[in-house]
Parts: structure tokens; C-alpha cells; sequence
């Protein structure tokens, strides 16, 4: 059957404005995939709803240092918290020289660790362990089950960049983004307008960030949609820490027993701001003299520090670095 030059005409019409209309679809979305925190990344939410308002203290580049470990008065073994060299600035602005390990670079604290650090011309008298409660309880079983820990990289000594006082959200174009990202970015920034149930929606299809309303939530965030709360999903598909971790963290003291060795165990944000969990760990924590009760100490300053942790993130905003880190020289101290 022969096609008639109109029905032709009718199909490339409808087919062009198709065209058309998809490619302003990728083309619009791409505004929307410049990311600055870690939840808005995964989670798919716009840093114009979740960059935080206030401004920030600036940290002086030159004292985000980690030393060689030759040369360094304190040891800091940590995860991401202690990457960016943020809370150790407090050590280095009085002119503590301190040389940051990350976990991933040690693997565990064997039995050997010690031999380890005599090896590689440590000759400071402090250490600093930092974890977050997430994976701490994995981090402590591994240590106290191993005999033999990896070498040591042979450079540990780097710099880091301060944070902005201020991040900028202005929509950007995005060349290298998805426009699947931008696209599921605007429909999650407008379907929490139109509809106060949709976070529910949202978490059960959610395998990496969840939302929740957040009580009073506008009192402790400073961005736009500050009665919400950002948080990985993960923190609500295990427990928390268990008290019983404190022996464990005894054993590795006594395999550090020529140190003095300080714990900072850093809770998750959902259990600052959402997730009800125990603080006996942090109690027991504290009152054997191990390290900081952070988990109380989260919990009053929350109210007095605006975007404690940083709204878009998982990590805790400068103002939270330097707390922690005011807190823990006191401790080694």
C-alpha cells in the first residue's frame, strides 16, 4: 500500500517536535548536575534547596598540612572526616605538626602496627584514631583480628583545600553530566513542593539517600529546604554501636601502649538529627577516659550551631571540624 505524501509529512512533523522537544529536555536538564555534597549527588536533589545559607569561618590554607611522619608530634589514623585536614587544623595553627593516615591506606591497627610506626621514624608520643559510627564496628574487628598490617605508603605528606564560607548554587551547564541526573534533579525538587508525602515515596525507591522531615528542622539547617534532613540510607539497615565495643577498643590501646592514643568516633547524622540510638558507647567512651563523648556533645551543639553538619552532605560543615577538633587537643592534651 503506498504512503500518501501527507501521512509522510504528518510522521516527520510529529517526529521533529519529539526531536525537538527532547533534546531542550537534555539540554535544560544539564543545569541541574553540578553537585557539591555527597547526599545531593547521590540522592538527586538541587544544591539551591540544600547549600547552606549562612556563611561559614575560613580556614588559612597553610595550616591544612599533614607532615611527614618523621617529622610529626601527633598521629591521625581516619576516614574521610580527617581527609580534608579540616579539624587537624587546630593542631597546626599552634605549630603541632600532624601526619593523617587514612584507613584505606593502612588497612587495619595489627598487632605489628607499632613495629610499623617505629619503622617509618614516628617519633611523637600521640595518636588519634577517627571513625564514624557507620563503619567503625567493621573498622575495630578487622584491627583486633589481624596480626600484620600493610606497609606504609612512602609519602604521607600533602595539603588540602578550605572550604567555601559559601557555596554557589547558581544553575550551571553541565557538559560532563548525565541528563538522566538533571532530569530525575528537578522532578524530585518539584514533587516535594507539590506534594508533603512524597519524601515517603521517595525513601521507599531510594537505594542510596533518604529524606526525612525534620522536627524543628529549620532551627538546625540554614538552606532553603531546611524542614528536611538529607541522610544515607544505609544508616536505617544496620544497628548502631554496640557499648561491648569498648573492650575492643582497649585491646587496641594496649597494642599502642608506648602512646597515648585518643578515639574519635564521630556519630552518623541521621543519629544527631533523626534516628534514635543509643549513646551508652560514647558514655562508657568518655568516662574511661578513651576519647570525647561526641554523641552529647553533637546533641547540645546542634542547637547552638547552625549546620553542624552540612545540610547537603554527610560530613560535618568547617564549623563542626573545628569543634571536634577544639574538643579532641583537649583530650590528647
Amino acid at each position: 500500500m503506498n504512503t500518501s505524501p501527507s501521512n509522510i509529512k504528518k510522521a516527520c512533523l510529529v517526529f521533529g517536535t519529539l526531536f525537538v522537544l527532547s533534546i531542550s529536555i537534555v539540554w535544560i536538564s544539564l543545569f541541574f548536575t553540578t553537585y557539591h555534597g555527597d547526599l545531593t549527588r547521590i540522592g538527586k536533589w538541587t544544591e539551591h534547596d540544600f547549600s547552606w545559607q549562612i556563611p561559614q569561618p575560613a580556614i588559612d590554607s597553610s595550616l591544612l598540612q599533614s607532615s611527614p611522619i618523621d617529622q610529626a608530634d601527633v598521629l591521625v589514623i581516619g576516614d574521610s572526616f580527617s581527609e580534608t585536614l579540616h579539624w587537624q587544623s587546630i593542631f597546626t595553627k599552634d605549630q603541632i605538626k600532624v601526619t593523617t593516615i587514612h584507613w584505606g591506606q593502612i588497612d587495619n591497627i595489627c598487632e605489628n602496627f607499632k613495629d610499623l610506626l617505629k619503622q617509618n621514624g614516628f617519633k611523637g608520643k600521640k595518636i588519634i584514631i577517627q571513625s564514624t559510627e557507620r563503619g567503625f564496628k567493621n573498622q575495630l574487628e578487622k584491627s583486633s583480628n589481624c596480626s600484620h598490617g600493610n606497609i606504609f605508603p612512602k609519602s604521607l605528606e600533602r595539603s588540602s583545600k578550605a572550604q567555601a564560607p559559601l557555596l554557589n548554587p547558581r544553575l550551571e551547564f553541565n557538559i560532563n553530566g548525565q541528563f538522566t541526573a538533571g532530569f530525575k534533579t528537578i522532578l524530585n525538587s518539584l514533587a516535594i513542593r507539590a506534594s508533603d508525602q512524597y519524601h515517603f515515596l521517595y525513601n521507599y525507591r531510594s537505594k542510596s539517600g533518604h529524606i526525612y522531615k525534620i522536627e524543628n528542622g529549620c532551627a538546625y539547617f540554614s538552606n532553603r529546604l531546611c524542614e528536611y534532613g538529607l541522610f544515607f540510607h544505609e544508616d536505617y539497615k544496620k544497628p548502631s554501636i554496640d557499648a561491648n565495643l569498648v573492650s575492643k577498643v582497649r585491646d587496641i590501646n594496649r597494642r599502642l601502649s608506648d602512646y597515648k592514643v585518643s578515639w574519635l568516633v564521630i556519630p552518623n547524622k541521621s543519629s544527631i538529627y533523626h534516628r534514635p540510638v543509643s549513646s551508652e558507647f560514647w558514655e562508657d567512651l568518655e568516662q574511661e577516659k578513651l576519647g570525647p563523648n561526641l554523641y552529647q556533645l553533637f546533641q547540645e551543639q546542634k542547637i547552638l550551631i547552625k549546620d553542624l553538619y552540612a545540610p547537603n552532605d554527610s560530613h560535618l560543615s568547617t564549623n563542626g571540624y573545628l569543634l571536634i577538633g577544639t574538643v579532641i587537643k583537649k583530650h590528647i592534651q
